[in-house]
């Protein structure tokens, strides 16, 4: 037994509870993804064993503390950082047991002290002899109709009542079932042209329409009669006085019906009187309310079944997901069955005196919403207004804004009750300590680190002999010229078309659009973006993309013939009637005639089919179909003049504003009138300009429209100088530019690392500096082009895809400096790594455009989560490189001693250690900052969304690698490369695999799967050659 606890309390132990966990996590996404959050929750996330290895970790921790006595003072940091969590798991256990959340819906004008649980229960409800209300539920998932059996006692003092699990009925809904204990029934469906309705007659029942009578199993009180009725044959038959005409749907037959003679009432006949078509659709001669499961197709919802007895009596029960209690008298007692959340009573009430609602303008996306309410404690009352990341704390409670009704009259607040909030945000400030003190303490890992590579580089510095590398100089000198010579212009092309003087083009740049979004951006923005999408270039012929904008909208018959749109694809050239070598068509090459000689589009056919398909079904050329079609309708539009929108709309409340064809059909005659003048005067001014080379008049034209602009849309027009900046940012294109910078100076350096290899006394120092001068160069424009991002967007420049990939490679870049004082390999690796990221943001799949923020994103929070998170993947990614990097070396090292090998093998398994080390804190650090922020969003550290959910899973791995060292067998660079380098696919997985292939908050996935790309394959093929190649010379590996 001591054995056992000894390895259970173990590091070996704690390294397979880490991987134990992971792996649970991991599992617990994918059941999410196929079988729903419930399913989830109730598979793992609360069950027992789950629980169970978070509590041994805990006690893991304690022991290992103890045992390794990290608790004196040298070891302070390091035991605030382990210590931490210790207190997280506290208080999480104390919020988990203790906790209470929920949500409040309140109707503007109405009070409530309702709270709904987040959780549904199966409840059992009904009254002792004193009246009191007695009640009985269980948190139980029940998804499927596997083995679910429980049983529910309700103690009603002298007997039980007891209710007993039968099954679930997957997607049913209420309806008339046959039941041995039941009654007759029917159930007639009427519909004319407009209206359905169904109604159902019990026995006895008289249904008066005007003068007829509808009748079951009695006689009809009018002359009109239509008598339906139950004989003991167990048939229904019919008799009428009325003209009632017949369509039978087994043999498509019609007829009329005898007056006063007895018929079968047949199911499959559809009859009518005076134009009203009437159908029987359930005929039962003894029935019962129940569930009845639908097709798929239809909707319907989940229910239980069961038996309820008391008193001697056994009566079948039933409840539908989140509907309201059912009632049931079972044994002379009534009862309340119901599956669906709880209601909690606050002792004070919440009244809802306005709801509001702002949007961005023009559109009808929200930029925030609030709710001003009032807090009724007896005679106390409160005045509040609620809104996102701005909480009601009350009485224990804390009120977030969460959603709000269809009709905008009534709010939806997220509710909860912690009480383990003090030791959990105690825990998350030890946590942030430890780690900031670790990287000043002499006897933390990570210094030591530092010191062994400081000494290290002193003593090889010492041993290279000082040569003239004349050529090495003339070669990186090229790097600086290249480099400078990204960021100038050319495109000096001329063409025959209508053209725009630059200076006029200039004036024109900053001219204010609303956007599709309703973000309000300068002109050059989204003529840029439309010459981008649909020319897939940055120029046209000469001219730039505002130039180019100007041209099409005014002079839109001459660019009908125009070679504008891109085509790739062949055979949609042959489609269009366009050569082998020609890249682009023409406006007039996307129609054709039809067989009655009317224009037709020659893609319709095509785009409606491809689009009918699931995307993980399209091939290559469906994709560049659904491509080109866009960009021929984004082209259409602007010749159309109905995409730039540059007209404000006079006393609107969303400030909408509208392109030239907008204010035709949107406008008053009075303010038509007036935006048009100020249009055509443009145009006007525009095209005699383009006659007379004189652009003064058509200069003062778009004076003028900037001046109506001003006038009419001050409200939402940005400042001159925030135009001006997005203008040079467009201009300037830093992050591309950079990517080629990046690759220059990675690969040029590369190639002396091997050169140095090869010849151990090259003098590398002017290399080197050359490169870290361009890194230094690059990463302060990287820098300053997210800060100008930064300030055009209004919030941080790491919301989407592409600004958390430009981020990532500025963390890449970042990570490189630090440590290229002492290691080259890392400079070369990070600076090609950050070359590589920006190709990937600037694909053509990911958009670069600057977008608005949803409100729940407009934090200060997520400046800090989502930047100290996604930093370190840059330094997780310069782990995986210099991991690669000593496999490589490891299978190239030749038997026995290599020195120089072994030399970088060593400087790039420490720097590896120390870039993960610096990683995990990272991501640690703004895992729990998430934390924060969701608590003080909506009220919840932690919800197990797949993103944070994954962000654990790598954390939970890097922890694992980072302990590698005191596992014996494990204690090696080979061991460690290879786990350093598989566990970046964690990051990948956190980074894109949950944005396309689970569900969640942070999810982009639906429906229909995303094919994986097939540089993920090969990325993970390559990755297993290296491991397995580099196995054989695992031998010749150092301990770490």
């Amino acid at each position: 037994m001591g054995k056992f606890l000894r390895g259970l309390l173990s590091i070996r132990a704690m390294n397979a509870l880490l991987l134990i966990f992971a792996f649970a996590c991991a599992v617990a996404t994918i059941v999410e993804s196929i079988k729903g959050t419930d399913a989830a929750f109730a598979f793992i996330y609360r069950s027992n064993w789950f629980g169970l290895i978070m509590l041994l970790l805990t006690i893991n921790l304690i022991y290992n503390m103890i045992r390794y006595k990290i608790y004196g003072l040298k070891k302070l940091p390091g035991f605030l950082f382990h210590f931490s969590f210790i207190v997280i798991f506290v208080g999480a256990t104390i919020t988990h047991y203790f906790g209470k959340e929920g949500s409040m819906h309140i109707r503007e004008h109405t009070k409530t002290n309702l709270i709904s649980t987040r959780e549904v229960y199966i409840q059992l409800i009904s009254e002792d002899e004193k009246g009191k209300t007695i009640s009985k539920d269980v948190n139980r998932y029940i998804a499927t109709n596997e083995k679910n059996s429980f049983d529910m006692k309700l103690d009603l003092g002298k007997k039980d009542a007891v209710f007993k699990y039968k099954e679930l009925v997957l997607n049913g809904d209420l309806g008339w079932m046959k039941a041995d204990d039941g009654k007759p029934i029917v159930e007639i469906l009427f519909s004319d042209d407009k209206n359905k309705r169904k109604i159902t007659l019990n026995s006895g029942d008289i249904l008066p329409i005007g003068d007829l009578d509808i009748t079951f199993n009695n006689e009809p009180k009018q002359h009109n009669f239509i008598k339906i009725y139950l004989k003991n044959d167990g048939k229904f038959y019919m008799q009428t006085n009325q003209d009632i005409k017949y369509f039978q749907m087994s043999d498509n037959t019609d007829g009329k019906l005898e007056k006063n003679t007895e018929i079968d009432f047949n199911e499959h006949r559809l009859y009518t009187i005076d134009g009203v078509n009437f159908a029987p659709t359930t005929m039962l001669a003894k029935a019962k309310l129940g569930v009845k499961p639908v097709p798929m197709t239809q909707k319907g919802n989940n229910a239980i079944i069961g038996d309820l007895t008391y008193n001697g009596e056994t009566k079948e029960v039933f409840a539908f997901f989140g509907d309201f209690a059912r009632t049931y008298t079972v044994g002379g007692k009534e009862f309340k069955f119901a599956w669906s959340p709880k209601m909690i009573e606050l002792p004070f009430s919440i009244y809802l005196k306005d709801f509001k609602l702002d949007r961005y303008p023009g559109s009808n996306s929200p930029s925030g919403y609030s709710s001003e309410v009032v807090v009724e404690d007896g005679d106390f009352k409160m005045d509040y207004e609620i809104y996102m990341n701005h909480v009601l704390d009350y009485g224990g409670f804390r009120f977030f804004q969460s959603s709000y009704d269809l009709d905008e009259k009534g709010t939806i607040l997220s509710v909860n009750k912690d009480p383990g909030k003090i030791p959990t945000y105690i825990g998350y400030f030890l946590l942030m300590l430890g780690m900031f003190l670790n990287f000043f303490n002499k006897n933390s890992r990570f210094l030591e680190l530092a010191r062994l590579i400081d000494k290290s580089s002193s003593r090889d510095k010492k041993t290279v002999k000082k040569e003239n590398n004349n050529v090495n100089k003339k070669a990186l000198s090229l790097i600086l010229v290249a480099f400078f010579s990204f960021f100038t212009a050319n495109n000096l092309k001329a063409n025959d078309l209508p053209n725009i003087d630059k200076e006029h083009a200039k004036k024109a740049a900053t001219l204010v659009v609303q956007g599709f979004d309703g973000r309000m951006e300068p002109f050059d923005t989204m003529a840029n973006e439309i010459l981008r999408k649909v020319y897939k270039g940055k120029s046209f012929e000469g001219m730039n993309a505002v130039q180019t904008m100007l041209s099409i909208t005014i002079n839109p018959e001459s660019w009908q013939h125009t070679k504008f749109v891109k085509i790739g694809d062949d055979e949609l050239k042959k489609i269009l009637g366009l050569k082998s070598n020609e890249t682009h068509a023409s406006f007039e090459d996307f129609f054709g005639t039809d067989e009655n000689g009317k224009p037709s589009y020659k893609l319709m056919l095509l785009s409606e089919q491809t689009n009918r398909k699931a995307p993980n079904t399209r091939t290559k050329f469906d994709k560049e179909v659904i491509k080109v079609d866009e960009r021929f309708n984004i082209y259409y539009a602007t010749l159309m003049k109905s995409i730039f929108k540059i007209i404000p709309k006079e006393n609107d409340p969303n400030h909408t504003w509208f392109a030239t064809y907008g204010v035709m059909k949107n406008f008053s005659a009075a303010e038509e009138k007036r935006a048009k003048m100020v249009l055509q005067n443009y145009t006007m001014s525009v095209l005699d300009a383009q006659k007379s080379g004189n652009w003064s008049e058509a200069d003062k034209a778009l004076d003028l429209i900037k001046k109506y602009q001003n006038k009419i849309g001050a409200k939402v027009v940005p400042s001159y100088n925030k135009l001006k900046f997005e203008v040079l940012f467009n201009e300037l294109d830093i992050f591309k530019r950079l990517m080629s910078v990046y690759l220059l100076g990675g690969f040029a350096l590369l190639i002396f690392v091997f050169l140095r290899m090869m010849s151990p006394n090259l003098n590398m120092s002017f290399a080197f500096k050359m490169v870290y001068l361009v890194n230094i160069i690059a990463f302060l424009l990287h820098t300053t082009g997210l800060g100008l991002r930064w300030y055009i967007s209004g919030h941080a420049p790491w919301s989407n895809t592409y600004e958390s990939l430009v981020y990532i490679a500025w963390a890449l870049s970042f990570s490189g400096i630090i440590f290229s004082r002492t290691s080259a390999i890392s400079l070369s690796l990070t600076s090609i790594m950050a070359g590589i990221t920006l190709f990937v943001a600037h694909l053509s799949h990911i958009d670069p455009q600057i977008t608005t923020l949803v409100p729940v994103l407009n934090s200060y929070w997520l400046t800090i989560h989502v930047s100290v998170i996604t930093a370190s993947y840059g330094f997780f990614g310069l782990s995986m490189l210099l991991a690669m990097f000593c496999l490589f070396l490891f299978i190239i090292k030749k038997p026995g001693n290599d020195n120089e090998l072994a030399r970088n093998i060593l400087e790039a398994t420490r720097i590896n250690e120390m870039s993960l080390i610096f990683g995990l804190c990272l991501l640690t650090a703004g895992n729990f900052l998430g934390g924060v922020w969701a608590n003080e969003s909506w009220g919840r550290y932690w919800g197990w969304d797949s993103k944070e959910t994954w962000s654990l899973i790598t954390i939970l791995i890097y922890s694992a690698v980072i302990h590698m060292r005191l596992l014996k067998g494990a204690n090696s660079q080979y061991w460690f490369a290879v786990a350093s380098m598989f566990s970046f696919w964690s990051v990948m997985m956190t980074y894109f695999g949950v944005n396309f292939y689970l569900s969640g908050l942070h999810s982009y996935a639906s429906g229909d799967a995303i094919p994986v790309p097939k540089s993920i394959w090969v990325s993970m093929l390559v990755m297993i050659i290296l491991a397995t190649l580099a196995y054989f010379k695992r031998k010749d590996a150092q301990k770490l």
